[in-house]
C-alpha cells in the first residue's frame, strides 16, 4: 500500500520529486500481481489521506470493518498519504510528481471508489482523478466544519462532514474553570480556524493572547507562563515529527504543565497533556463512511446521495490532566467521557485480593463445617420463628384485604388492618362468623361461583365480585384465593382489591367516547340538513329560473334582467353560505393572516351570522405563533361564542386576546343565564370537554367563572413557551 506520508518533510524540491518517482516506480511493479487479482473479483477501495495524523490508523480500521459488513462481495482496501508541505508554493511545485507517483502504482489497476480523507486529499483526488485514478469514483470523509460555513465545499460530491467543537470546548473550559479572564491562543498560522476561534471567545467576553508560530520553540512556553494568573490555553496545533528538538509534542506538553490546556481537536490534546475538550464521535462519523461508500459500490450515482453532517459533540477530559490541575470529576458536565483513568486499588491487586478471599473463604468453609450439624436445628427454628412473623407483619400491614377463613364452613379466622379500615368491619365483629352473617356478598351466585371454582382448582385469580361494607355501599372488587394449611387445618387465604375507582374511570371515559361520538354525528347531521334543506333547494330554485329564462326568451328584456339579478344574488348568497361554512370547518385566515386576524374576522362573520353583536379585542399578540396553539384558541374561541349564542340568551358577547411574555389569553364573556360548570360536563358538556381536552395538548389551562343569571365567563391560557412534540393537533 502506498504511503506518501507528510511524516516526512522534504524540503529541496530536487530531492522530493525523484524520492516519489522512485517510489511510485516500484510499487508499481511489485503491487501488480495482488492488485490485479483484487480487481478481477471484487471492488478496490482506495483511502487517500490528506494529512499524517496519529487516529487515521484507528479511522481506517474502524471505516473498513463497517464496509465489508454491508458489502457481501470481497473488498480490497489500499491506503495512501499525501506529502503536504505548509509552504503553498513549494507543495504546488511537486504535486504534480505526487500526482505521477500516483498513476504508476494506481493508474493500471481499476479503482472503484477514493475515500479522500481530509480536505488536501479530496482536492487532489478532484484534481488529478482522471490522470491517478481513472474512472475512479470519489467521495470525501473527516471534513471539519465551522460555525456558520457553507457546508457545501463540492457540490454533487457525497461525504461526512463533522462539527469541530471550538465553542462547545470553551463553554467547557468556562464550566471548569468559572474564573477565567484570558485566553492563550496557541496556533500554527492556519488563519480561517484562527479567525473562528476569535469569533467564539468574543461570544464569551474573554481576552485573547495570540500566540501564533510556524515552528514550535521554547519561547513559546514561556510566553504562556508569563502571563496573569486566570490563564487557560486554547490549541490549534498539528503533531508531526520535526527536525528540531523541540517540537509539537513538546510545545503541547510545555503549555499544559504551565496552565490548564484545552484543544477542540482530539488527536492534538488527549494523552499529551491538555485536559480535554468537545470531539466528535469517531465511531459515527465511520459508520456514515460507510453506508455512503456501500451505497456508492452497490451502484447508487454519487451525485443523488447527500453529503452526511455529524453534529454530535461529546465532552472528553484526561483524568490524569483533571487531577494534574484539582479538577474534581463532580465539575465535568453530565455525559462527559473520562479517559485514561488511573486504576484503583482493587484494579491493581485485584488477582491478589482474590486469592487472599478465597482463602479466607475456605478456611471459613472449614470452621463453619464443625458447627454445622450442631446448628442446624436451631437455624432452622428460627427461620421458621421469622418466616411467621415476616408472614405476620406482611398480613396485618398489607394495603391489600386480605383474610383467612375456615375451608370447612367458610368462618373467618383472621383478616388484617385493611380490611376494618375499607370494609368497616373491625376483627372482632368478623371472626367466627361467615360472610352470610352480615350479607358481605352482595351476589350471592357470585359467592357459589367463587367457591366451587376454588374447590375444583385449588384457587382463584382475579375474580370480579361485589362487596357490601357495613355502611351498605357496594364496592367493585378482584379477589384472588389460595388453599393452605394451618395448624393442619384446611384454610383459604383470600386477597381482595378495590377496583371501583377505576371501574368507575372505565365508565367515564365510555361515557365521553360515546358523546364524542354522538357529537361527531351531531355535527354530520347539521352539516347534512343545511346541504339538503338550504343549500339543494336553493340551487333548485336557481335551476327553476334558469329554465323559466330559457322557455320566456321573447319576455321584455326588463323581465329577464330582473329574473337574472335575482339569479345572480341567490347564487352569491349560495357563496357566502358556502364559504361560511369551509370557515366554520376550516379557517384559512388562520393560517395565513395569523390568530389575531382570523379570530377578528370569525367575530364579524359571527355576527352577521347570528345577528348578534360580538366586540373583539386584541393586544400584543404575537404575529408569529406556533400553529398548535392558534389552532387551539381558535376553536376554543368557536365553541365558546357558539356555546354562548345558544344558551345565554343575549344577544351582546365580549372577547378578547392578550399576550404577556410567558402566556397568551382568551377571554370570552356573556351576561346571560350562566349554569354549572360540573354539572354542564358531566351531562351534556362535550363541547367544554373538547376545549379541556385541546388545551391540554398545549398544555393550556381552562378556567369557567359561571353563575346562575350572572353570565358566564371563559378563560383559556397557554404557556408562550410551549414546545410541541410529535402530538398532532386535529381540526
Amino acid at each position: 500500500m502506498l504511503g506518501l506520508s507528510s511524516t516526512r518533510q522534504c524540503s529541496p524540491l530536487c530531492l522530493c520529486t525523484p524520492l516519489l518517482l522512485i517510489l511510485g516506480a516500484i510499487l508499481s511493479l511489485a503491487l501488480p500481481s495482488c492488485a490485479s487479482v483484487g480487481s478481477a473479483k471484487g471492488k478496490n477501495v482506495l483511502v487517500l489521506f490528506g494529512s499524517n495524523r496519529p487516529d487515521n490508523r484507528e479511522f481506517l480500521d474502524l471505516v473498513e470493518a463497517e464496509i465489508r459488513l454491508r458489502i457481501p462481495e470481497p473488498v480490497t482496501f489500499y491506503q495512501a498519504y499525501l506529502t503536504t508541505d505548509p509552504d503553498l508554493d513549494r507543495y504546488r511545485a511537486y504535486e504534480q510528481h505526487q500526482a505521477e507517483a500516483f498513476q504508476q502504482t494506481y493508474g493500471w489497476m481499476r479503482i472503484d471508489l477514493v475515500i479522500a480523507v481530509y480536505a488536501p486529499a479530496v482536492e487532489f483526488a478532484l484534481k488529478y482523478r482522471d490522470q491517478a485514478f481513472p474512472g475512479a469514483l470519489i467521495m470525501f470523509a473527516g471534513i471539519g466544519i465551522k460555525s456558520g460555513w457553507d457546508r457545501n465545499y463540492w457540490p454533487g460530491l457525497p461525504g461526512v462532514m463533522f462539527a469541530v467543537g471550538v465553542g462547545e470546548t470553551i463553554d467547557l473550559i468556562l464550566k471548569l474553570h468559572p474564573d477565567t479572564k484570558r485566553v492563550a491562543l496557541v496556533a500554527g498560522p492556519d488563519w480561517g480556524w484562527i479567525k473562528e476561534i476569535h469569533s467564539e471567545l468574543a461570544r464569551q467576553n474573554l481576552e485573547t493572547v495570540d500566540i501564533i508560530f510556524l515552528d514550535p520553540s521554547p519561547e513559546m512556553v514561556q510566553k504562556v507562563a508569563a502571563l496573569p494568573p486566570h490563564t487557560v490555553a486554547l490549541l490549534h496545533t498539528t503533531i508531526a515529527p520535526v527536525h528540531s528538538e523541540f517540537g509539537s509534542r513538546e510545545l503541547i506538553a510545555g503549555v499544559s504543565n504551565t496552565v490548564p490546556t484545552y484543544s477542540a481537536w482530539e488527536y492534538t490534546c488527549l494523552g499529551f497533556g491538555c485536559i480535554g475538550g468537545a470531539y466528535a464521535d469517531d465511531e459515527k462519523s465511520a459508520a456514515s463512511v460507510a453506508q455512503i461508500a456501500s451505497r456508492i459500490l452497490s451502484g447508487e450515482r454519487p451525485e443523488n446521495i447527500p453529503p452526511v453532517y455529524n453534529a454530535d459533540l461529546r465532552a472528553t477530559v484526561d483524568w490524569s490532566a483533571l487531577q494534574r490541575w484539582h479538577i474534581p470529576e463532580s465539575a465535568l458536565p453530565p455525559g462527559t467521557l473520562v479517559l485514561h483513568r488511573e486504576p484503583t486499588l482493587w484494579e491493581r491487586g485485584r488477582k491478589y485480593f482474590l486469592a487472599a478471599i478465597a482463602i479466607i473463604f475456605v478456611q471459613t468453609l472449614l470452621v463453619l463445617s464443625l458447627f454445622w450439624q450442631r446448628a442446624q436445628n436451631k437455624r432452622t427454628e428460627l427461620q421458621l420463628k421469622q418466616s411467621e412473623e415476616t408472614f405476620s407483619k406482611s398480613f396485618r400491614h398489607s394495603p391489600l384485604l386480605v383474610t383467612i377463613t375456615s375451608t370447612k364452613d367458610s368462618r373467618f379466622i383472621d383478616v388484617n388492618e385493611s380490611f376494618e379500615e375499607q370494609l368497616g368491619w373491625t376483627r372482632n365483629e368478623v371472626i367466627g362468623r361467615t360472610p352470610l352473617d352480615f350479607d358481605l356478598w352482595v351476589d350471592i351466585d357470585q359467592r357459589n361461583d367463587f367457591l366451587k371454582q376454588l374447590q375444583i382448582t385449588g384457587s382463584v385469580r382475579n375474580l370480579e365480585v361485589r362487596l357490601r361494607k357495613k355502611d351498605g355501599e357496594s364496592r367493585t372488587t378482584l379477589i384472588s384465593a389460595e388453599l393452605i394449611e394451618v395448624g393442619g387445618e384446611p384454610c383459604t387465604v383470600s386477597v381482595v382489591t378495590d377496583i371501583t375507582q377505576r371501574k368507575q374511570a372505565e365508565e367515564i371515559l365510555s361515557t365521553a367516547s360515546r358523546r364524542l361520538i354522538e357529537a361527531q354525528e351531531q355535527e354530520r347531521t347539521r352539516i347534512a340538513r343545511e346541504l339538503h334543506d338550504d343549500i339543494n333547494q336553493r340551487l333548485a330554485l336557481v335551476a327553476v329560473m334558469l329554465t323559466r329564462l330559457k322557455k320566456d326568451t321573447l319576455a321584455p328584456d326588463s323581465v329577464a334582467k330582473e329574473d337574472l339579478e335575482q339569479v345572480r344574488q341567490e347564487i352569491l348568497e349560495l357563496g357566502r353560505d358556502v364559504q361560511g361554512m369551509s370557515h366554520r370547518l376550516h379557517s384559512s385566515k388562520l393560517e395565513y393572516l395569523g390568530l389575531s386576524n382570523a379570530a377578528g374576522a370569525f367575530c364579524r362573520e359571527f355576527s352577521e351570522r347570528h345577528n348578534v353583536e360580538v366586540e373583539f379585542h386584541s393586544e400584543n399578540v404575537p404575529k408569529q405563533l406556533s400553529p398548535e396553539i392558534s389552532l387551539c384558541l381558535f376553536r376554543v374561541l368557536q365553541e365558546a361564542l357558539q356555546n354562548a349564542a345558544k344558551y345565554s340568551g343575549m344577544q351582546r358577547f365580549l372577547a378578547s386576546l392578550e399576550a404577556s411574555e410567558d402566556e397568551i389569553r382568551l377571554v370570552v364573556r356573556d351576561f346571560g343565564e350562566g349554569f354549572d360548570p360540573e354539572s354542564a360536563i358531566n351531562q351534556q358538556g362535550i363541547g367544554l370537554i373538547s376545549m379541556r381536552e385541546r388545551l391540554k395538548l398545549v398544555e393550556g389551562q381552562l378556567n369557567i367563572d359561571s353563575h346562575p343569571k350572572q353570565g358566564t365567563t371563559i378563560c383559556a391560557s397557554v404557556p408562550l413557551a410551549h414546545k410541541t412534540t410529535s402530538v398532532a393537533v386535529s381540526n
